[in-house]
Formats: C-alpha cells, structure tokens, sequence
C-alpha cells in the first residue's frame, strides 16, 4: 500500500521547510510531507499524486501568496479531490477568504501565523483521524448497499423460482384433477383400455411434479449447505459407462446411438457418490432429451494429473450465445426444446453446477449454434 501524503503550501520557503519539519517528526514514516512554493506547483503535484492513486488526507496551505492565493487554491483541491480535508494558514484574519474557503473546498480549519506548534500538530492529526474515520465509513456504507442489493437480488430471484415453481406443479396437478374427476364421473361408461390410459397420464403427471418437488429440495439444501456430502474415491468411469449402458433403449427409442469411449481402465476420482450420479444421470438424460432423431451421443471420459473429466457430447441443434449465458439458471427456458415431448423443470443444470461447486468441481458446455453441445464436467483426481 502507498504512503499517504500530506502537502503543504507556502512562498516563504523557511515557513515551509519548519512546517515540513514539524510534521515529519511528529508523523514518523506513516506519512510522506511533500511541498510547494505555490499555487500552480501544488495543483500540479497533487494532481500527479491522484493519477498515481495516492492517498491525499490534508493540503495545508498559506492565504496569502504571490498570484494564486491559499482559498482559490483550496477551491481548486476540492474540485478534482472533495474528500480531501484542507487547513489554511493566515498571518492577517481575511473573514471574506475564510468563509469562501469554508463554503467552497471543504476547509476543516484555518490557523493564525505564526501557528502555536502544539496546536498545529493537533489539528493536524484531528483531521487525518477524520478522513480516514469517513473513509471507513463510506466504504462500511457502500459493502453495506452492495450486501443490500446483492440480498434484494436474491429475494426476486426466490420469488421468481416460487413463481416459476407454481406454475411448473400447476400444469399437472390441473392434468391430476380432470383425469381423475373423469374416472370417477364416468367409470361404468369408460372402457378398461381408457381407465388405463388416464392413469398412465395421471402417473406421468404427479412423476412430474415430484421432479420438481425433488429440484426443489435440493435446491434450498445446497443453497442452506445442508446437504450431507460424503466426499471419496470414486472411479468415474466405471460410473458414466453404467449409465451410457442405463439409458441405450431410451436413445434407442428416438434411433440414436450412444457410444461410451475412454482409455483408461480406472478414471479415480474425489467426489460424492450420490451427487456425481445426479449429475450424470441430469446430463446424458438432458443430450437424450434435446437430441434430434438418428443421432450420435458420445460420452467420454478422461484423466491427467489434476482432473477427472467426463465429457457429454450430442448432435443436437448446439446453443446461441445468449442460452450460453443463461443455462446454469434456475428454471431457465432454452431455445432448444426437448425432441420427444418429454418434460423438463429448467432446474437440472442450476442443480448441476450447484452440485459440482459443492465438491470443488467445475462444469460449462462449449456449443455453436447449429453444431451440437459438449457439456463437460471435472472432478479433483485422487
């Protein structure tokens, strides 16, 4: 950190040198005492000391000197530096100087010539207690409105999630209600076929509001830190290549082949069990999802001396950079939409992430419009 300066400004060069004097001994080294024998050499310091971002507490400046006097240029100081505080020196009492200083540069106080040193050195370190006592205060005050919008932010973003979260039970709740209102009106008219028919819809209804239900759980666990992490050695590959094996009929279904490549034998990894497979198992479902017909879906996975990583890569219509902005957010509606009428919470990817930071892993997709989407994540090898 620089040390801070105090200037001081006056034309009869043995007043300066003795203020110079005094005030060094009296601060030690914790301030530099630089000088001016004028107005103009003074704006010209100061300003240099502001470009070099130097901390400026006090000007102490003499009224009355040849060309510009002390109150213009304490008017000046204050112009390009408000908070610095501003003393004046005066052999003559100048009512008319003292009050325009007062009202326009900030003077903290003016000192008759010749100044008492034990009074001088007071008022001296009075107002460099002051300056940095308003500092601290105004940057109390600014962490104080940050923390208050970051909170205000905060508050929306929960009331959009419930909004949204509402809405997301509502669709199949009211799906729940007719269904099931029409079963009981009209059982003895209905034929068996149509009875089953309705409680398949029941059932992917209410699977569907504990999907968002669960999200919803997990979420304000991880955001409370109350989700119980048990974090180990846990081989990834062996993992992934479970689930590329947990979901080939469901690609099979929308004709699209799921390949599991990796060349290593064991891919060891630090992670929670419980948390790596909802994280695989949200991503390769998500490339199933949104992958067109009769399409590739490669899941690799891969080590080297730092990280597991494990790399989901479609053939899907990729993403803009504005989806690239918004898809770890909660409840976040992309552009692409699943290919197979299947359901989606737009809570699985903040899950992801919120996942993946919760054991010091990273997780971001690289896509380009019109080419697919890799979604990759890395775990801390053990």
């Amino acid at each position: 950190m620089k040390t801070p300066v105090i200037v001081c400004v006056d034309d009869e060069k043995t007043l300066l040198w003795s203020l110079q004097a005094e005030l060094m001994h009296a601060l030690g080294n914790d301030y530099l005492i630089e000088t001016a024998e004028n107005g103009d050499d003074a704006l010209e310091l100061i300003e240099e000391l502001l470009e070099d971002g130097i901390e400026l507490p006090l000007v102490i400046s003499d009224q009355r000197m040849p060309g510009m006097k002390g109150e213009e240029l304490l008017q000046k100081i204050h112009l390009i530096a408000p908070n610095t505080l501003k003393i004046l020196l005066t052999g003559v009492a100048n009512i008319n100087a003292v009050g325009n200083a007062i009202k326009n540069a900030n003077l903290y106080r003016y000192i008759a010539k010749p100044w008492d040193q034990t009074d001088l050195l007071m008022t001296v370190r009075e107002a460099i207690h002051s300056y940095f006592q308003k500092q601290e205060l105004a940057q109390f005050y600014a962490d104080l409105e940050k923390k208050v919008a970051e909170r205000t932010q905060q508050l929306q973003e929960k009331n959009e999630f419930l909004s949204m979260a509402v809405h997301d039970l509502k669709n199949p709740l009211t799906a729940i209600q007719g269904f099931s209102e029409m079963i009981k009106r009209h059982f003895d008219d209905i034929p068996k076929e149509t009875v089953i028919e309705f409680a398949d819809h029941i059932f992917i209804s209410s699977w569907q509001m504990f999907e968002v239900i669960k999200s919803i759980l997990d979420i304000n666990a991880l955001e409370a830190g109350k989700m119980a992490l048990s974090i180990k050695k846990i081989d990834i590959r062996e993992i992934a290549e479970w689930f590329v094996n947990h979901y080939t009929e469901r690609a099979k279904a929308k004709n699209i082949i799921l390949q599991f490549q990796s060349q290593e034998e064991q891919c060891e990894a630090m992670a929670d069990e419980k948390s790596l497979r909802q994280v695989l198992d949200n991503l390769i479902s998500n490339a199933i999802k949104y992958s067109p017909h009769d399409k590739h879906i490669f899941v690799r996975v891969s080590k080297n001396d730092k990280f597991v990583r494990c790399e989901i890569q479609d053939e899907g219509p990729g993403l803009s950079e504005a989806d690239q902005e918004k898809l770890f957010g909660q409840f976040t509606r992309l552009t692409p939409k699943p290919t197979g009428d299947e359901h989606s919470t737009g809570l699985g990817l903040f899950i992801v992430k919120k996942m993946m930071e919760s054991m010091q892993g990273k997780v971001w997709c690289e896509s380009v419009l019109g080419q697919g989407a890799t979604f990759i994540v890395e775990f801390p090898v053990a």
